[in-house]
């Protein structure tokens, strides 16, 4: 983790250098980039479900995610067919397991969404039990998605060669910072695997604009209270900002507030 920091706050410091955004500074256009919302929808049932996820629809997103794991698969089930009446058939959904699952109940689970209309199912499983994702991938009707626990791009590589997924998410910190993700993202573009982004989205969007088979971007917005321009999304699109380097710029005012003594 601590290299990934240094080799993000090397790559800033070039692309400020060179006065342009660090996008730029790896060779990719000023896009805007696909988002979708991962503000909320934790295990909070199927009563309270559908009103959180109109609010994160109706700011603009095309996409939310929603995390499952319940106790049972009917309840899984219950929480989808809520959320998707809540936000229409205008909104994709994600889903998330969170690794949850042992491998046979991950069978069974995407098995039984399958006709559910879900956009992805995401780490339904441990981590790192790749053969066992390829077992769960040949059952599932519905895209099976991994990677924010990929640490280094051997771990991505090893994935890969199990065809433990049908998409992938790096995470710009645990993948190995900018370095990282560019060596990953290349994988990704041999092997035909559309890449989403997971976490630091102020970051990665500069990282998906240079990503050639770029998917979604994950959007939380934890850091926007701290940040003098937070990162934007109109009409479910981010923007990647035309500042030198990664273009995050702290409140010093408001991270004097949030200070603990």
């Amino acid at each position: 983790m601590a290299l990934a920091g240094i080799d993000m706050a090397a790559w800033d410091a070039l692309a400020r250098v060179q006065r342009q955004p660090l996008a730029r500074a790896l060779g990719a256009d000023l896009i805007d980039v696909p988002a979708y919302n991962s503000c909320g929808l934790g295990l909070i049932g199927a009563e309270a479900a559908p009103a959180e996820a109109e609010a994160l629809a109706t700011s603009g997103f095309l996409a939310i995610k929603v995390r499952l794991g319940y106790p049972d698969v009917a309840t899984d089930i219950k929480v989808v067919r809520a959320v998707k009446s809540a936000i229409g058939n205008d909104v994709h959904l994600m889903s998330d397991y969170n690794q949850a699952l042992s491998v046979p109940e991950a069978e069974y689970r995407v098995q039984a969404l399958a006709d559910e209309g879900l956009y992805w199912i995401e780490e339904p499983c441990l981590a790192h039990d790749y053969h066992g994702y390829a077992r769960v991938r040949a059952k599932s009707k519905c895209p099976i998605q991994m990677g924010e626990n990929w640490w280094g791009t051997s771990e991505m590589a090893a994935s890969l060669g199990c065809g433990a997924s049908d998409l992938g998410m790096p995470d710009a910190m645990k993948i190995g910072g900018v370095s990282g993700w560019m060596q990953a993202v290349a994988l990704a573009e041999a092997a035909g695997m559309p890449v989403s982004s997971h976490l630091f989205p102020e970051v990665s969007v500069h990282l998906m604009a240079a990503t050639p088979t770029r998917h979604w971007l994950e959007f939380v917005d934890w850091a926007s209270p701290v940040l003098t321009q937070p990162i934007e999304i109109k009409n479910g699109m981010a923007s990647v900002p035309d500042t030198p380097g990664t273009g995050i710029e702290w409140d010093e005012a408001a991270i004097s507030r949030y200070l603990v003594q």
